[in-house]
């Protein structure tokens, strides 16, 4: 929990530090060209790549392999160059850590989302609240924007229903299990992703029901983690209504799981930055 004398010394400052070695907690990423999610261990950063732990007790698990595509949905700022993907350079299992290791360059990146990333040079967290007046403000406007891109994901499964309905080759007890089974559970999940990130989002609460506050207090991160990961399986639908005739609906679901993972892993940060006061930093250090 972020004590009170933490959250004031966190937002008195315009631009908010925290050093990489202060990471404990699991960052969401995503292989392959299908997002698969996984989550992992930052635990060293340099100009030349990433070094990631993918411990037994997370979650979310994934084998990685050398070569593997990689999308770590953080921000990590190199001079002016942004950067949040690479591959696998090398991985090794540890039996007695229980877990994987691996090593990862970064090769290219997207532009900042939310003004916060992680500074490679500096080894360092860097939160700018810039037009925020408190960080708290900046929270919630990442669950607001994730409650956004959920209902978007919610918005085209429902065209993918409507074109199962019309080009789908299965027939009969087939069809029915998939539609009312596969499509229908699927949208239960996103419902309650949905309602979950809610609870968190004034904007979509009336004034009878005023969401917790602060939302760094009330949110448990593995429940923020399990709303926030995708409900929808891509291979699944595209084998079932064709990769021609999905193709352009499950590549816009990729682009919204994407940012979601992005949003989770900002939320996460600015819930690092403000686990403990900072010391040893003037408030306006450059």
């Amino acid at each position: 929990m972020v004590t009170e004398s933490a959250r004031a010394a966190m937002d008195a400052r315009r631009e908010l530090r925290r050093p990489v070695e202060s990471i404990a907690l699991p960052f969401l990423g995503s292989r392959g060209e299908a997002l698969q999610p996984f989550q992992y261990l930052l635990h060293d950063v340099s100009s030349g790549g990433l070094g990631i732990f993918l411990p037994d007790w997370l979650a979310s698990r994934e084998r990685l392999r050398e070569g593997d595509q990689i999308f770590f949905h953080v921000p990590f700022r190199f001079g002016e160059r942004i950067l949040n993907r690479g591959y696998v350079a090398w991985q090794r299992w540890s039996t007695e850590e229980g877990g994987q290791w691996a090593g990862a360059t970064l090769t290219s990146g997207t532009p900042l989302p939310y003004p916060l990333y992680i500074a490679l040079d500096a080894r360092e967290i860097r939160i700018d609240l810039g037009r925020f007046q408190t960080s708290e403000a900046l929270a919630q406007r990442i669950v607001h924007d994730s409650v956004l891109l959920k209902r978007g994901v919610l918005i085209y499964l429902r065209h993918l229903e409507a074109l199962f309905s019309r080009v789908s080759e299965l027939r009969g007890g087939d069809y029915r299990v998939f539609r009312e089974e596969i499509i229908g559970d699927v949208r239960q999940r996103i419902l309650r992703s949905v309602a979950y990130l809610e609870q968190f989002d004034p904007q979509s609460n009336d004034d009878t029901a005023q969401p917790p506050s602060p939302i760094i207090d009330a949110i448990d991160l593995d429940e923020f983690r399990a709303a926030m990961e995708p409900e929808l399986p891509l291979e699944l639908f595209n084998h079932a209504l064709g990769a021609e005739s999905t193709r352009l609906y499950l590549e816009s679901i990729k682009k919204l799981e994407h940012r979601l993972y992005l949003n989770h892993n900002a939320y996460v940060m600015i819930y690092i930055a403000g686990l403990q006061p900072q010391s040893g930093r003037p408030d306006d250090a450059p």
